[in-house]
């Protein structure tokens, strides 16, 4: 089990972009309002039923045509956080640049994952309950969907396009929400499960006895044991208590079904992106797609491989980090234009 856990600390390792900002107010938490002025952004929220949703929206002066948006992917990590540093508080920001490359015409949103709006001191910051009780798919992608319907309904002129992409568990969930928000022209899937977790995570541990680093006992024992994990998450997939991961069932078992067969029920245009050194969804799997678009002779997929990049598209190249990401939301955002 111990090269499993080593795959699967890799499945959940951060993957949030951190960037930070100073804030001059030396012996003060920041806020969110401290947070939002800093980056350019508005907080907005709204009421669904007993729910308050809250998004994050790139500042206008006149109302755009075309909204983007960014789902992030597996860890409960917030969008705003802050350290003190000698003795002044330093502001982060968890997503990466992507908005800052678009232009006046674009509107460019980020929906906290539930529980996690506003802004958290780094220092002994803990999951909020709120989390693991709303974390899985069906609320995330409801959750996305009426933010969107309320950006377009206050904030957009139109709309012209919406663009959603979804990096690592954002993958699928986007996958899911453009089958659900008709709005959506355009999907990116960028590092997402194609296939089931359990059975990716399988694929790991045959993969590591392939290279040696473990024996064909061994990651059969493993396998075996992932899959009586499954077994005891299907027999209670409605529990919230906290697993050793720190997930649920309720989380895993929303993500029973695999990502492919809602990729394959979209008509619009959908950029896949993979990496080849990704250590936390394998690039063996990502190439079904293709074969799957081909065998339903469906012609909407657009098929990306980032070479000997790992998850979050950096390449280590002689001794160096090549970061590809701004790159490849370039590429990306041109693909759209076609």
């Amino acid at each position: 089990m111990k090269q499993f856990l080593l795959l699967f600390a890799l499945f959940i390792s951060l993957s949030g972009f951190s960037q930070q900002n100073n804030n001059n107010r030396s012996g003060f938490a920041p806020t969110i309002e401290d947070a939002l002025s800093k980056y350019g952004f508005l907080q907005e929220q709204l009421i669904h039923g007993k729910d308050t949703i809250v998004y994050y929206l790139r500042s206008y002066e006149k109302k755009p045509s075309k909204l983007v948006v960014f789902i992030q992917g597996t860890d409960p990590n917030p969008i705003f956080s802050y350290k003190i540093k000698e003795g002044k508080p330093v502001i982060y920001r968890w997503f990466n640049d992507d908005y800052k490359a678009l232009d006046d015409g674009y509107a460019y949103a980020i929906i906290p994952k539930p529980g996690i709006e506003g802004i958290f001191n780094e220092d002994g910051f803990e999951v909020p309950q709120e989390y693991h009780r709303r974390n899985y798919r069906e609320y995330r992608v409801n959750q996305l969907h009426y933010s969107i319907e309320h950006i377009k309904k206050h904030h957009l002129q139109g709309p012209e396009k919406i663009i959603v992409y979804g990096h690592s568990e954002g993958g699928p969930i986007a996958a899911a929400l453009a089958n659900k928000n008709k709005s959506i022209t355009h999907l990116g899937f960028w590092s997402g499960n194609v296939l089931n977790n359990f059975y990716e995570f399988s694929l790991f541990n045959r993969i590591e006895a392939l290279k040696g680093k473990q024996t064909d006992a061994s990651a059969h024992a493993n396998i075996m044991g992932i899959i009586e994990w499954y077994k005891s998450v299907i027999e209670d997939p409605n529990s919230t208590e906290l697993d050793h991961f720190g997930f649920t069932n309720k989380r895993w078992s929303s993500y029973e079904q695999p990502p492919i067969e809602d990729l394959l029920k979209l008509e619009i245009p959908i950029y896949a992106l993979f990496a080849t050194k990704d250590e936390s969804t394998p690039i063996e799997t990502a190439y079904l797609l293709p074969v799957q678009f081909l065998q339903k002779r469906k012609k909407n997929l657009t098929f990306e491989v980032c070479m000997e990049c790992d998850h979050s598209y950096t390449e280590q190249k002689n001794g160096e980090k090549i970061k590809h990401w701004k790159r490849i939301f370039k590429e990306f955002m041109e693909w759209t234009e076609k």
